[in-house]
């Protein structure tokens, strides 16, 4: 794998595949409510195409097996994850979970599906039903039976997550329902903004300004968090918030920066450096050669960036149900950057994603990835990420230093079994490449 050339010699290690875009709720939040065309134009991936994936499959390190949808609906869910399971896939996906039947818990325990994550918003009936048009009654009980089954087979997958998504009408339910998931013994409580769109927010933006978090008191919010916190620790649940304060109550922020970033960063995810410190010099700071500086911002008004900013298009491929790619889930839902129905290949490397690979080359901001970029949510990974770019020595512009600078371990945030096995596969892909001369297709 040559990172920075815009044509990729790797498959992708991460595969998000959107096996439905059809959902059966309608939660207030999402665009099914506020886009009226996705509902009417929801379908399911082709097995056909998956069926001639085996090779992308058997690079890939992960694979999501959900997107704009929900999985549950899409008939042949288990056996393609029979499929991925016997490349040795880790398997991950995202459910509102009112339609997983009991059947279902018994197979997704026996493949071993490694991650599930549950959308649950409140801890009460009347909000479920409010926000999501959801039976909480039914999704704990749900959790209950895959609880039940994994012990019954002494088994740690799926490993249960829940996504709660914080509102101003629903934060005050958060402890009890740490309360409500402790019997369930799951393996992690997250905590997310409502989302924020910046550029295209149409309808949305009404909803957003509406509930957004930011409109209660810093203080009550804080109380009801430590309060949260406290209950997960005592039931023995992982827990964290992604929520940052500086962004939800900007007037109390230490800087405008800090108040950019939807989500909390870490203090060990480090940023990207400042635009403003020319690249040369940073280099020379760290001990390396000044150089020449990379290729500027692209237009007018869009922020400077360091090359290489993001690592996503040489790794990560989104089929959607439509049939055309995307780089990432964090990509509008329109987003075209290619069909792939008669070739995944050729939309893995096509002119759409290539240039997305340019601009991320050289400092610039694709089209589609300026979402994105308004609110740095690619610093999330810089962690993960930073380990990867040490493995692969990727600096396309600088010039060999004279004195290599000692490596820079960061620790990553995020649960790391995918990123080893990310690199193993990496560093067997690019010795075969070495030996053999072939580029995989």
């Amino acid at each position: 794998m040559r990172a920075g050339n815009t044509v990729a010699t790797n498959r992708p290690v991460q595969l998000y595949l959107e096996v439905s875009s059809r959902c059966n709720l309608r939660c207030k939040k999402c665009g099914f409510s506020y886009d009226p065309s996705l509902a009417k134009t929801g379908r399911d991936l082709s097995w056909p195409i998956l069926s001639r994936m085996d090779d992308f499959f058997r690079d890939a390190v992960e694979v999501f097996t959900f997107g704009y949808g929900e999985m549950f609906l899409y008939p042949e869910l288990a056996p393609l994850v029979t499929v991925l399971k016997n490349h040795g896939c880790r398997t991950s996906g995202i459910t509102n979970g009112l339609l997983i039947r009991p059947a279902d818990v018994v197979w997704l325990v026996a493949t071993g599906y490694d991650q599930l994550s549950f959308s649950i918003d409140g801890a009460t009936e009347e909000t479920m039903e409010r926000l999501r048009g959801a039976s909480l009654a039914k999704i704990l009980n749900v959790l209950r039976l895959i609880h039940e089954e994994k012990e019954r087979r002494q088994s740690e997958f799926p490993r249960i997550v829940v996504n709660f998504v914080v509102q101003n009408d629903n934060y005050k339910e958060l402890p009890e329902l740490v309360r409500l998931l402790a019997p369930m013994k799951i393996f992690f409580l997250g905590v997310n903004p409502l989302h924020h769109f910046t550029l295209e927010p149409g309808a949305y933006a009404e909803y957003y300004e509406t509930y957004r978090l930011g409109k209660v008191p810093r203080a009550e919010w804080e109380a009801v968090l430590a309060e949260a916190r406290a209950e997960a620790g005592k039931a023995g649940i992982p827990f964290d918030c992604y929520v940052n304060p500086d962004f939800e109550w900007p007037a109390d922020a230490p800087t405008p920066e800090s108040a950019v970033r939807l989500h909390i960063h870490r203090p060990n995810e480090v940023p990207l450096p400042d635009a403003a410190e020319p690249e040369g010099a940073r280099r020379e700071a760290e001990g390396g050669a000044g150089g020449p500086e990379p290729p500027a911002a692209s237009e007018p008004g869009q922020p400077s960036l360091p090359p290489m900013y993001c690592h996503y298009p040489w790794t990560t491929l989104y089929l959607s149900a439509a049939g055309t790619a995307r780089v990432c889930c964090y990509m509008s839902v329109h987003q075209d950057l290619g069909e792939f129905q008669g070739d995944v290949a050729k939309a893995w490397n096509g002119p759409q994603l290539q240039s997305v690979r340019e601009h991320i080359k050289e400092g610039r901001v694709h089209p589609a990835c300026a979402e994105c970029v308004v609110h740095r949510s690619f610093e999330l990974h810089r962690a993960a990420m930073n380990p990867i770019r040490q493995e692969l020595q990727i600096d396309e512009f600088a010039p060999p230093p004279a004195l290599p600078p000692p490596p820079v371990l960061v620790e990553a945030q995020v649960e790391d079994r995918g990123i080893r096995g990310l690199l193993s596969r990496i560093r067997k892909r690019a010795t075969r490449g070495t030996d053999s001369g072939a580029t995989a297709s």
